[in-house]
């Protein structure tokens, strides 16, 4: 007897949910987007696989329903500036017992996002660090048409950290949201995570995800799983961890000195920088100035001063008003001191295109391993030339030293001793994170090279 009751028991429970469990249609995900990799994404037909599979693990956690895969996913996408309406349920499906989802995904500016009064929050730096913002609403309906759920989230996407360097896929801002396929996975899934919560109470929260770089031939090659450096940049001080020390670089705010060469009272200044300016092209309506820069090293208790020579000739002045002091006086006229001793002398060398180094355009890589997406597949962009912004050369410590620039805004910098190659780091004004190539280099000496890299003026 107690086997027969053990065995309908069994019975019971294997058949019961099969005429009871509700299911989920997954009816239609509607899409707007500026952004082409989401639109790419949003076209590739296993990563919808993919979302719906997510989706079901997410609707059986939350809301004990899962979703019917059987059939093929719809993705329409919404025309620029077309009107978004609420989505008109349709059914094919006859079953009463089914729910019909509709997911939106819509993307919308953090300008006209924060400026509504409701979505403004209370941590200021949220709306600095904002690059886009994704709306997403989730409606499924019963199978009468009536709503069995509605709930909206707004995702404030803000670029995470990353151990990439390279060139940023156009970098993170609105329209612009340059992320690799499995970041985007990762971002819809812990998006709809929170949307399908019945416990979430929250209307917006903000994601971090990775950037995406481009892919190139020069820096992703050599910089491939080694080892990073990361910097804390707090306050114009930068401390990194270096060979079982702590550096500490701090740097002052750029002033600008006024080189007296001309009018009722020129002053004195050295004959070789003299006879230069005055051999300079329009000098008669041009003004020189000295771009100073302080620098201290922490550790060692030593000052440094940066100090840059300009040339601003008012018959070429520039459109871009940041590019107003970076016309740089040709020849060695640019230095770092350490107190009162010239401890380098450097030209400066603007736009310079390499003879072999090359960006992919059509690739799109996490910057740190071999990971790498066709951003169009069947389609291969022409490479890109790679051209440097600018170009240091000259000698500190009695050795040869060449700093090269490129990345998007100057981002990269790849720093050589006696032409080799010692040091690539990532960062604009402050170093961010970078790589080492030569273990005998001294952190004083890379502090150095880092003082003439980092400066404020190579716009």
């Amino acid at each position: 007897m107690l086997k027969k009751i053990i065995v309908i028991l069994v019975v019971v429970f294997s058949i019961q949910p099969v005429f009871s469990q509700k299911k989920i249609i997954l009816e239609k995900i509607r899409a707007l987007s500026f952004n082409k990799p989401i639109n790419d994404f949003l076209h590739n037909a296993p990563l919808i696989r993919t979302i719906a599979e997510d989706l079901n693990t997410t609707l059986v956690k939350h809301q004990k329903i899962p979703i019917v895969l059987t059939r093929p996913i719809t993705v329409d996408f919404i025309p620029y500036g077309e009107q978004v309406r609420k989505p008109l349920p349709v059914f094919a499906d006859t079953d009463t017992s089914n729910l019909h989802l509709y997911l939106d995904i819509f993307e919308t500016s953090p300008g006209a996002f924060f400026v509504k009064a409701d979505n403004y929050p209370a941590d200021s730096e949220i709306v600095k660090r904002a690059a886009t913002v994704l709306v997403f609403k989730a409606l499924l309906f019963n199978a009468d048409k009536s709503i069995y759920l509605d709930e909206t989230l707004n995702v404030v996407v803000s670029p995470g950290e990353t151990p990439g360097m390279g060139y940023l896929f156009g970098g993170i801002r609105y329209a612009d949201l340059t992320i690799l396929p499995k970041s985007f996975m990762q971002l819809l899934k812990a998006a709809t995570n929170i949307l399908f919560d019945p416990k979430n109470e929250l209307a917006s929260v903000e994601i971090k995800v990775q950037p995406g770089f481009m892919a190139d031939n020069y820096i992703l090659p050599k910089t491939i799983n080694q080892p990073r450096v990361y910097v804390q940049n707090n306050k114009g001080i930068s401390s990194f961890y270096l060979k079982g020390k702590t550096e500490l670089l701090r740097s002052s705010e750029p002033v600008y000195e006024e080189i007296m060469i001309k009018g009722k009272n020129p002053q004195k200044y050295p004959d070789d920088l003299t006879n230069t300016i005055k051999l300079t092209p329009n000098f008669k309506v041009s003004d020189y100035v000295y771009l100073r820069q302080d620098w201290r090293d922490v550790a060692r208790d030593k000052n440094y001063l940066l100090k840059l020579t300009v040339q601003v000739d008012r018959n070429n002045l520039p459109n871009d008003p940041s590019l107003l002091l970076t016309n740089f006086l040709p020849g060695d006229f640019h230095f770092l001191f350490l107190e009162n001793d010239t401890l380098s002398r450097f030209t400066i060398e603007k736009r310079i295109p390499s003879d072999s180094n090359k960006i992919f355009p059509s690739l799109m890589t996490n910057g740190y391993d071999t990971l790498t997406y066709q951003t169009n597949p069947g389609y291969q962009a022409a490479p890109w030339d790679v051209v440097y912004e600018y170009i240091v050369k000259g000698t500190i410590a009695k050795q040869a030293f060449v700093i090269k620039y490129s990345g998007i805004r100057n981002t990269i910098k790849e720093f050589y001793l006696n032409n080799t190659l010692i040091c690539i780091a990532y960062g604009k004004f402050s170093p961010e994170k970078f790589v080492v190539f030569d273990a005998s280099l001294s952190p004083e000496l890379l502090n150095r090279l880092f003082m003439i890299g980092f400066n404020r003026f190579f716009e």
